[in-house]
């Protein structure tokens, strides 16, 4: 007989969640934005508007004064797939930049599955 690990309670597991997208905002935030972004478009928008954009939602997820709909959803999965194909393309710091952003919006959309955002 095969025993499963005893797991956290999910309201546990929601904060860790929670906390881990706190934590990459943070680093984010912290990062800014490369020089080497300027001019640079990544799923149809400016590089610093869209990181205007997604460092807004998460802040609205993270004070929980934004629900995520299916609209929102998917346009940051379409921000998630040119944030890696700008990755795999692009030279430092802007590839390791659009890693971290890329972090941040496959934070919340995890959280958005979750039903937490």
């Amino acid at each position: 007989m095969v025993r499963k690990a005893p797991q956290k309670p999910r309201a546990c597991r929601e904060k860790n969640l929670t906390m881990q997208l706190a934590q990459l905002w943070r680093e984010h935030l912290q990062a800014g934005c490369p020089n080497e972004l300027t001019g640079v478009e990544i799923a149809g928008t400016d590089a610093r508007a869209l990181d205007a954009e997604i460092t807004s939602c998460v802040s609205a997820v993270l004070t929980r004064r934004l629900k995520v709909d299916g609209r929102m959803e998917r346009r940051l999965a379409d921000i998630s797939t040119a944030l890696a194909d700008k990755e795999t393309e692009a030279q430092e710091p802007v590839a390791q930049y659009c890693h971290r952003l890329n972090q941040l919006v496959n934070s919340v959309l995890t959280e958005t599955r979750a039903g937490r955002a």
